[in-house]
Order: structure tokens, then sequence, then C-alpha cells
């Protein structure tokens, strides 16, 4: 039976062909397929954007039924030229398409196409921006093999200038962009690749060939890379730092079949960090500056004050002066040491309100954080400038506070990126997650009920909306000051570990 190809369908052979194929043709496959909680909160985002966007367009009527039925539906209310149909539906030629809106255009009797994303912008990135419109470009292909009058093609998108204030402004929340021109130098070559999808997605036996993956850097691999690629050890070439970034080096290393690290030419050319990280594995022993560790933590005045966030990003923004995207910070921990042998001190703040924390985070931050002291962050840029450049921005009264507590700042991931310390079991990595493991390995995030950033926002907006009781609120509370506290007690720990490093030599 002949697969039908939707444009989701369509996008992730563009991708990867292999992996959408074993999508569709392996169960046995599919968990590799189930979405992660970053994943979850992606699409959920995306839901609440289009169905914000669809009030730019009263008076829409939905298909909400799905296959032939839904085509029927639009073909109805195409007859009857509804101003703006919602899901319309079309299946021809193997393909599926389903249009967010479809308007009818009066003045040329035609049919427009508005595709909805939950972007700042069409450019957001080259990835996206070629994404989207292939997207547009897939359904005007459609619709034309149906024998629609398709006329104009817009992508809309949310406004990264809006700021919030007071009830939504739909209309100012977003911008409509009309990419016909482009979707019209575009339309040959995608009924071209559509072809090709269709003919590769149709095939009974499993194709050879198809998974491009091994010419990227691990983090860009498809879901079944191990299965398409089972000579590739699972810690390669593939993941040494940034090898994907550049042209040369690792087409070169896969074209000669060159993947794992003890294979790597001796003269090959490396950067400083792929050096150390190599170094580090080959020798199976960590690579140690202690004097690069003693000028990054040595002379850093207490108080130390471990600190770390935790924020919700709405696409579309929750409370007035906010941008789309902005984070809401509704949580931190706090550890403080007042000196190297001291008591370690821990003070904890959770947002519970559906509301706005940022004042009373800055007022906290001024009580507890001494100008004196030493912040220690993980990864300094979000909680300097995605967090607290955002506070001052929407409280200008309180920018003197905020700039004071940024120049305190210290991020200790620097000892890491900067290779004072390479161990060969961070596999280049210098997140938390990877490092706090391999130095302390009894402190571990795995076995909490909520140990990554996504699930701890997408838990504290489900704990605020209203959506659980109070016996599952107050679960949701406990279980995010478990998770943020040992961030900071993270932060503590590896800190420790190098402060008696250097103790003992």
């Amino acid at each position: 039976m002949q697969k039908l190809i939707s444009k989701t369908t369509f996008l992730e052979f563009l991708y990867c062909p292999k992996n959408i194929w074993l999508k569709l043709h392996k169960p046995e496959l599919l968990n590799k397929f189930e979405l992660s909680e970053f994943e979850k909160h992606l699409l959920e985002q995306g839901n609440e954007v289009e169905k914000c966007a669809k009030n730019l367009f009263p008076n829409g009527v939905e298909v909400t039924s799905t296959g032939e039925e839904a085509c029927e539906k639009t073909a109805r209310l195409m007859k009857l030229k509804t101003q703006y149909i919602f899901q319309a539906t079309f299946i021809v030629d193997g393909f599926i398409a389903r249009n967010d809106v479809l308007g009818y255009n009066s003045s040329t009797d035609s049919w427009d196409i508005y595709e909805i994303k939950g972007t700042n912008s069409l450019k957001d990135s080259e990835s996206k921006e070629r994404n989207h419109v292939d997207d547009l470009a897939f359904q005007t292909a459609v619709l034309k093999r149906a024998n629609i009058k398709v006329g104009s093609s817009f992508l809309i998108h949310l406004n990264k200038e809006y700021i919030r204030s007071g009830e939504l402004d739909i209309k100012a929340l977003f911008t409509i962009e009309n990419i016909t021109e482009t979707i019209s130098e575009k339309l040959e070559h995608i009924n071209e690749l559509m072809e090709g999808a269709k003919e590769y997605l149709n095939q009974t036996e499993e194709p050879s060939i198809g998974c491009d993956c091994h010419f990227k850097g691990r983090s860009n691999h498809c879901a079944t890379f191990e299965h398409s690629h089972p000579e590739i050890p699972p810690y390669s070439i593939h993941d040494l730092s940034r090898i994907g970034q550049g042209k040369k080096k690792l087409p070169f290393l896969v074209e000669n079949k060159i993947y794992n690290l003890e294979d790597v030419p001796h003269d090959f050319e490396l950067s400083n960090d792929q050096k150390n990280q190599l170094r580090a594995y080959l020798d199976k022993k960590p690579l140690i500056n202690l004097e690069g560790i003693r000028e990054e933590i040595s002379s850093l005045p207490y108080p130390l004050y471990f600190f770390d966030y935790e924020a919700y990003a709405p696409a579309i923004p929750a409370f007035s002066g906010y941008h789309p995207y902005n984070f809401i910070p509704f949580q931190f921990s706090l550890h403080i040491l007042n000196e190297p042998n001291g008591e370690l001190e821990h003070i904890e703040f959770l947002h519970t309100k559906m509301s706005d924390p940022s004042e009373e985070v800055v007022k906290l931050l001024e009580k507890y954080i001494d100008p004196k002291g030493t912040i220690i962050v993980w990864y300094r840029p979000f909680e300097e400038s995605h967090i607290n450049k955002k506070i001052a921005e929407r409280l200008p009264e309180h920018k003197d506070i905020i700039a004071r507590i940024n120049n305190q700042i210290y991020d200790l991931r620097d000892v890491f990126t900067k290779q004072h310390f390479v161990h060969p079991d961070f596999k280049g990595k210098t997140s938390i997650k990877k490092v706090l493991p391999v130095l302390t390995p009894e402190h571990q995030y795995k076995d909490l009920v909520i140990n990554e950033g996504g699930q701890a926002s997408e838990e504290w907006w489900k704990m605020v909306s209203g959506s659980v009781d109070a016996k599952e609120q107050e679960e949701i509370a406990k279980n995010l000051k478990i998770y943020c506290g040992l961030d900071t007690y993270a932060m503590y720990a590896i800190w420790r570990y190098l402060y008696k490093i250097l103790k003992d030599f």
C-alpha cells in the first residue's frame, strides 16, 4: 500500500531520507522517535501560536475531520467561497497537505495560503528559513496538483519587537510576510524532490543508502543513526568538539572511513580543543592545567554565591513588558559560602502564582547577595543577558541593582571551556550535566523526577496555570526545588573538587 506523504514527512525526508523511511516502515524502531520534553514543549508552543494567530481571520471555518472526509468538507467550503478555511485538506498523487489557513481572494478569484510559524522571524536561522519555504512550497505544489488556483503564499510569524501591554494585541503580535515570489522560484525543484520522496519512501525493501548524517556532528544526527551506521562507534570522530561546523575535517575523515578516535592521523589538523579532547581520550586520563585553574578561581572574592535561575519562555507573552520568548524567571536557587571551609547556606525562591515574578526576584537578590561577593553561575549569558538584562528593561527603576549583580558574575564553566580541565569522560562537552557525574559521581540528575530545564519550565507552567489539582501542584513545587537546588549544589561540588586539587598540589 502506497504511503501518503504529508508535509511533515516530506520535510523529514529532506533532512534524512533513510531516517523517515525507517519511521514509516520499521515499527520496532518507533521508540527512537519519541519526543524529548523540550521537543514536546516546542510542539505545544507552536500549537498555542497557531491557535492565537487564527484570531487574525474572523469567521474562519475549521475542518476538524481527517482523510477523505476532510477533503470533501474542504471542497464544500471552497465551493461556497468561504473566506477563510482552517486546516483545508487536499490529497492528490500520494501527497496530503493541510493548510493552516486557506483564504479566498475575491479580487483574483484565487486561494491564498497562510502558514503559521512559532518563530520570531522568517530568518531566525538559515535552516529554519529553508524549512519554512519548503513547507509552503510543498503545500502550493499539492494544491496545484489538485487543480486549485493558488494566489499568494504568506508566512505568519511572531513580531519580535512586540511588547505586551495589558491585553494581547493580536495584530501587533504577528507579522505577515508575502513570500510568493520565493515560493514560485522553488516550485519546480520542490516538485522534483516530491517525486523523489514518493519513489524512495514507497520502497518495500530497506534502502542501503539515504542517511548522510555521518557527514554531520553528533548533535545533528538523525534518530536512527546507529541503525544506519553500525560501523561507527558510540564515541567517535563525530563527538570531537565543533567537528560538524567546518567544511573539510569531518568530510575528509568520513570519506576515508576514519571513525574511531584512535585512527585519527597524528598529523591531522585539529583545533586546540579537539587536540586536547583527543589526547585525554587516548591517554585515558584528564588533562589538568593547575595554573589555569588557580588563575580562574583562587582570587574570587567571598562570599561565593552559587546561583541558578529556572525560567519559562512562552512564545506568546504572558505578562506586560515581555516580548515573545522572553524568559519568566520563576525560580532561583542560591547556595552561599562565606569562607573556603565554612558552612553552606541555601536560599531558594519559587513563584507559585500566575503573575510576573521579576520585582520579587530583584528584591530578593538585593537582600541576599552582598556587593562584595562573587556570583558563580554555569553559562553566564543565560543569567546575565537572557534574564537579568531583560528584567532591567521591564523594571528600569532596578537597573542599578541588576548592573551591580551582573558585574559580580563569574562563569565556572570557563574552567572547562578554556581547557584547564579536560576529562576523557566529558566527551568534548562542558555542560554541567556532563561534568558533574564525572567529577562527583555521588551527585546525579538522572534519578530526579524533574531532571532538565525544559521539563522544569513545562511543569511550572502546568502548576500555575490551574491545569492540575492542589496535590499535584505541591508535588511539582517539591520536585522543582529539588532540581534547581541540585543545579547550584552541583556548582559548589565542582568548585570544591577544583579547590581541593589546588590544595593538594
